[in-house]
C-alpha cells in the first residue's frame, strides 16, 4: 500500500511543478515586456544609484536608485544587475517611469526582475518534466522486468 501512495505523492508534486514552472515562465514574460514597454514610453528621469548589492548570487545582485518624477517626489526603484555589469554608488542611470504611477519604474540597460522568474520557471519546468520522464521510464522497466 505505501509503493501506490508513494508514486501518486511523487505523481502529484510533478504535476504542481509542470503547472507551477510554465506559471512562473508566464508571469516573468509578462513582467518583462510590461518594463519593456515603460522602458520605450515611460517618462525618462536621471536617478543615481543609491546601493549595489555585489554578490556572486545572480538573484541577489540589484541596485537601489534614487529619483524625482515630474511632481517633484522622491521614488526608489531596485534593478537586477548583470555579472558583467559594475555600477558604483553614486553613479547616474536613466530611470523610465510611468507618468500615471511614478513609483512604478525600470532602470534602463539593467535586467527587468521577470528575468529571474521566467528563468526559474524555465528551470523547474525542465526538472519536473525530467523527473516525470525517468518515472515513466523506469515503470516501463519495472513492467517488462515483470514480464520476463
Amino acid at each position: 500500500m505505501k509503493r501506490p501512495r508513494r508514486r501518486l505523492g511523487m505523481l502529484a508534486f510533478v504535476l504542481i511543478v509542470l503547472i507551477v514552472g510554465p506559471g512562473l515562465m508566464v508571469m516573468g514574460t509578462v513582467m518583462i515586456n510590461a518594463d519593456s514597454e515603460l522602458s520605450r514610453a515611460g517618462v525618462q528621469s536621471t536617478g543615481t544609484v543609491t546601493d549595489f548589492n555585489d554578490t556572486q548570487r545572480a538573484s541577489n545582485r540589484d541596485i537601489k536608485v534614487r529619483y524625482t518624477s515630474a511632481d517633484g517626489a522622491e521614488h526608489v526603484v531596485t534593478a537586477s544587475v548583470d555579472h558583467d555589469q559594475h555600477p558604483a554608488v553614486g553613479d547616474p542611470v536613466t530611470v523610465a517611469y510611468d507618468s500615471q504611477q511614478p513609483s512604478h519604474a525600470v532602470v534602463l540597460g539593467f535586467e527587468s526582475g521577470g528575468v529571474s522568474l521566467r528563468g526559474v520557471g524555465t528551470v523547474l519546468t525542465f526538472v519536473a518534466a525530467g523527473i516525470g520522464l525517468i518515472a515513466v521510464i523506469m515503470s516501463a522497466v519495472q513492467k517488462r522486468r515483470s514480464r520476463l
